[in-house]
């Protein structure tokens, strides 16, 4: 027998026989693997925090529950004046003075746009005086508008005008081809006039383009985009014992020819509601409300109380000055602002710009709903 080489076979036989050992593990990487991991793992529960909190908010944004609506500070925000004059047109007026007509049409047909710059009188104690102008632009049945203002009478027998007041304002019919045609109206004596053509019930013109414009309006309008107005911070008494300060917020260049008076020419978006109470400086606001679910039943009241106006002061002839005034700040769907002041204790009155009314179970009953009773 011979002896193996060195035991070198030996060798190779147990390198045969027994399988290789699995190498030592790496306790570095194996570390590192498990701080990934928990790197990971965190990642992902932050990750799923956010989507969560987004998520919650856009929810609560949706439903209305994250935070009461915020209105913003009241400024005009209607039509600017464009290239409209600073003043209504000046027309004669008087017995005697109206003139008679030439021959022609008062609007020469094909006109494709009609632009109005409107001088409303704004209400101001027992004064009236010309607004800044308005201009308004209509496309909406031009043609229409047209064949009202031609259909308008010739100058009447008699002149019954003594009026020198008023708003008044131009009318100016655009053309696809040639020049425009500019029509003067009066809101004092009622007649039209371009050039030497003149028309009377002139008020007639002005309901005909009212009615489109607002038409044209409201079918464009996005009224819960329309944003609510915030109340002035405190009142006082104004130029007079018997007058607040400030004015009354008024911004309106809507009008709608309706059957009887409307104070609001346009259905409401959004009401905001604020309690002032009186102390040393004034009447301080102790409240401020944004609601659009009222704007239907806030609608339907105001109108019922405005139609008994009955004056040109707010609280005149009381003994002392109310304790609790509430106001209301009405904004339309078209984004027209009035604001309606109710004293509500001493001289209970509604108060529309600067004319009041007497005190309205139903207009106080909404008050009441979403600011609670007075104190």
């Amino acid at each position: 027998m011979t002896q193996a080489d060195d035991g070198r076979d030996i060798g190779r036989m147990l390198d045969a026989a027994v399988p290789e050992l699995a190498a030592p593990p790496d306790r570095l990487a194996a570390v590192g693997r498990r701080v990934r991991r928990r790197q990971r793992r965190a990642g992902l529960a932050a990750a799923a925090c956010v989507v969560l909190v987004l998520v919650g908010g856009a929810v609560a944004f949706a439903t209305g529950h994250a935070q009461p609506e915020r209105p913003e500070r009241f400024v005009p925000a209607g039509p600017p004046a464009g290239d409209c004059p600073a003043r209504p047109p000046v027309l004669p007026y008087g017995d005697g003075a109206l003139p008679d007509s030439a021959p022609g049409d008062l609007a020469p047909a094909g006109a494709v746009r009609a632009v109005y710059c409107r001088y409303d009188p704004v209400p101001e104690l027992n004064m009236i005086r010309p607004a800044p102008p308005r201009r308004l632009v209509l496309t909406r049945d031009v043609a229409g508008l047209v064949t009202v203002l031609n259909a308008l009478p010739r100058p009447y027998n008699s002149d019954a005008c003594f009026n020198s007041g008023g708003g008044g304002g131009y009318l100016t019919l655009e053309y696809a081809t040639g020049p425009a045609a500019t029509i003067e109206l009066s809101g004092a004596c009622w007649y039209v006039r371009r050039g030497d053509i003149t028309r009377y019930d002139g008020v007639d013109a002005w309901e005909a383009f009212d009615a489109r414009f607002a038409a044209q309006e409201l079918a464009a309008s996005r009224p819960a985009a329309v944003r609510a107005v915030s109340c002035a911070d405190r009142l006082t008494t104004g130029p007079a014992d018997d007058l607040y300060s400030p004015d009354p917020a008024y911004d309106v260049w809507l009008h709608t020819p309706q059957i009887g008076w409307h104070m609001l020419p346009v259905p409401l978006a959004v009401v905001t509601a604020c309690r002032f109470v009186h102390g040393p400086g004034g009447w301080e606001r102790s409240r401020q409300v944004v609601n659009r679910a009222v704007a239907k039943e806030t609608t339907t009241a105001v109108e019922a109380a405005a139609k008994q106006l009955a004056g040109d002061r707010e609280f005149a002839g009381c003994p002392t000055p109310p304790r609790t005034i509430d106001v209301l700040m009405l904004r339309d769907a078209v984004g027209e602002t009035r604001e309606v002041r109710l004293t509500r204790d001493t001289c209970p009155r509604i108060t529309f710009d600067f004319k009041p009314a007497p005190a309205a179970g139903a207009l106080n009953s909404i008050v009441d709903k979403l600011l609670g009773p007075p104190d």
